[in-house]
């Protein structure tokens, strides 16, 4: 995936339970469950970080080689893009 600064959409409504995130899109009428790993990249998408330096946390925070953690970040932010819940900064 080109590097670039993936950023929340403002209108989307967050809420962590049990060290979950749950993202509410009202817009689109749908609730998003995320795991740690999941809610990790989804917090490192603020607009000021690249999918590399989210991929470099996330080998920091879960103790996983940095390959692992770009595929990892790559596919989630591909997927948070499908959803319609980021934003290119």
């Amino acid at each position: 995936m080109t590097d670039y600064y993936p950023k929340q959409r403002s209108d989307i409504r967050i809420r962590i339970i049990e060290e979950e995130t749950v993202v509410l899109d009202s817009a689109a009428e749908q609730i998003h469950q995320l795991n740690p790993t999941a809610s990790l990249i989804w917090n490192g998408c603020d607009g000021q970080r690249t999918a590399t330096q989210i991929a470099a946390e996330l080998t920091r925070c879960f103790d996983v080689d940095y390959e692992t953690a770009q595929q990892a970040v790559d596919a989630t932010l591909r997927r948070l893009d499908e959803l319609g819940l980021l934003v290119r900064a």
